[in-house]
């Protein structure tokens, strides 16, 4: 076994305790996301590889319409390639309306570096995005806005649990309320897979609901 200098040593046991895939072979995560009671679009998150090494996709499409007139578009395509536990590289573009964004991040000794329309940002080596398919993303201090690729703080306000019925079956979830990168709740099921949450965006409150 290599010897491990203590800043070594405190990354290999962050690695050691960051997420992992929900299970072997995970299948997608899809919601509907509802405003007003309304279906607006779709939330999904694909994953690819094995708990060593990984990727997790996350593509976003939203439309609101007003008297069948679209008013606002969102559409958001990420993708986090993940090994030995810890994030090796993030890739995302959003249209937010008329607004354009590309997020470019990389691994470095050491650190993790973020390339945004802004810039570059340099986040700590174990740093997460903020995209929330694992518990343990809403348990950080900080994260990467996947929109915009600025390194956030994050507090985890309380947990609690839950009971949610998804078609004929009912789960029993935790629930994590959260303010930085997304203002609301997420939730997991025992096995750490993502099944609900309320966010607030552009002033409303949207919810997502698992299909299927």
């Amino acid at each position: 076994m290599p010897l491990l200098l203590n800043g070594d040593k405190a990354l290999a046991q962050a690695a050691s305790s960051r997420p992992r895939l929900p299970g072997p072979n995970p299948p997608p995560i899809l919601f509907d996301v509802i405003r007003n009671h309304d279906v607006i679009g779709t939330h999904r998150v694909e994953f690819q590889g094995n708990s060593g090494e990984f990727s997790v996709r996350t593509i976003i499409d939203i439309t609101v319409r007003v008297l069948g007139v679209s008013v606002f578009v969102y559409r958001h395509d990420g993708t986090e390639r993940w090994k030995g536990g810890l994030l090796r590289a993030f890739d995302s573009k959003t249209t937010d309306d008329d607004s354009e964004f590309f997020v470019t991040g990389r691994a470095e000794a050491g650190a993790f570096r973020v390339v945004n329309r802004k810039g570059t940002e340099m986040a700590p080596a174990d740093i997460m995005v903020g995209s929330y398919w694992t518990p343990e993303i809403a348990q950080q201090s900080q994260l990467i806005d996947p929109q915009r690729g600025r390194v956030k703080p994050q507090q985890l306000l309380s947990t609690d649990k839950m009971d949610l019925q998804s078609g004929k079956d009912s789960i029993q979830a935790t629930r994590y309320q959260v303010a930085g990168v997304t203002e609301g709740w997420v939730a997991y099921d025992s096995g750490g897979r993502w099944v609900a949450a309320q966010l607030k965006k552009k002033g409303a409150d949207i919810s997502y609901q698992l299909r299927g």
